[in-house]
């Protein structure tokens, strides 16, 4: 731990390494920023971003108060004397929440990933995409992260309600899609759940895929897109009609 932290310190600007002139305090507020800075990358790396463009965009939420990078949310949540108290999320999940100290913001953008060897990155034009044609599911795997896809929902369960960290009461139902090649999991929120039906055929774009507790699912938030193309009484009646 104490190699990871040298070579982290390393990489930081000189004026953000004296915090106080050398007091014990001094050290460990130092030491609590890189702490911070080595946990965004990680971050990064484990959803598969682009690492300059996710650490840039937290500046982008101080001044604007939001923020998003591919599918994930950066809000500012409070702003405190030394900084600000960020929120992470992905389709309404929360996947962090931290404080930034203003003097770490400004460094964000200039962050030299050189400095972390030992850290494993995926480049942005080596993570698998099958974003802009639909594909079929079967094609579908850990290493994919954006699809666009047509399936049929087969499973709905009934709704439940979750609570946000924030405490707002979030509705969810799980859905399972086939499209005759695999199935996969497909979780509904709040006014997705009443839009679809089992027995609908829906079109997916922009969705993000991730495993959950072991299943494969594609989740459909902000920057993504869900479409009942031909729901159940339209199938019904065409059957009828033949």
């Amino acid at each position: 731990m104490r190699l990871y932290m040298a070579i982290l310190l390393k990489g930081l600007p000189r004026d953000m390494l004296q915090y106080g002139r050398g007091r014990p305090r001094g050290q460990r507020q130092s030491a609590a920023e890189m702490g911070r800075l080595w946990y965004l990358i990680r971050l990064s790396n484990k959803y598969g971003l682009d690492t300059h463009k996710f650490l840039t965009r937290f500046p982008d939420a101080w001044t604007h108060e939001k923020s998003s990078h591919n599918g994930i949310s950066i809000q500012l949540r409070q702003r405190t004397n030394s900084g600000g108290i960020f929120l992470v999320t992905q389709d309404q999940k929360v996947i962090a929440q931290l404080h930034l100290s203003q003097k770490l913001l400004k460094y964000l953008p200039e962050v030299g990933l050189a400095a972390f060897p030992f850290i494993e990155f995926t480049p942005p034009n080596k993570m698998r995409t099958l974003e802009t044609t639909h594909v079929q599911i079967q094609d579908i795997d850990a290493g994919v992260k954006w699809v666009n896809l047509i399936a049929r929902v087969v499973r709905k369960s009934d709704p439940r309600y979750v609570f946000s960290r924030s405490g707002d009461p979030l509705a969810l139902s799980i859905a399972t899609i086939s499209d005759g090649t695999g199935s996969m999991r497909l979780p509904l929120w709040n006014a997705q759940i009443d839009r679809v039906s089992i027995g609908d055929t829906v079109q997916i774009q922009s969705g993000r895929v991730r495993r959950f507790r072991g299943e494969l699912q594609v989740s459909v938030g902000r920057n993504g897109r869900l479409q009942v193309i031909e729901n159940q009484l339209m199938q019904q009646s065409r059957t009828e009609k033949r």
